[in-house]
């Protein structure tokens, strides 16, 4: 089985995995928002712009790719960080009147 090229893996983390973090966010707990936020997204964002990188040394993807532009990819990813921001709030503040 062969490797997924860095064009690829951008494509997936852009169309897959950063949507399934919004499927079913209302299930999930307060430990797994606050878990995203602070170490799974920055995570994902630091690989996404190494990927970009890599997706442009290789040849894979020219430098005027919207996949790999830096400013993309960060508005990409603070869009994810305030819809599970507001999300981590709203539940906070909740929690806070309803005891």
């Amino acid at each position: 089985m062969g490797t997924v090229s860095a064009k690829k893996r951008l494509e997936i983390i852009e169309r897959d995995v950063i949507p399934s973090m919004f499927v079913g966010v209302l299930s999930k707990d307060d430990k797994w928002l606050e878990h995203t936020l602070k170490e799974t997204l920055p995570q994902l964002e630091e690989r996404a712009y190494r990927l970009a990188q890599e997706c442009k040394k290789s040849g894979e993807c020219k430098e005027d790719d919207p996949l790999v532009d830096e400013t993309r990819i960060r508005a990409l990813f603070e869009d994810a960080r305030s819809k599970l921001g507001k999300e981590h709030l709203t539940r906070v503040a909740h929690s806070r009147y309803s005891h």
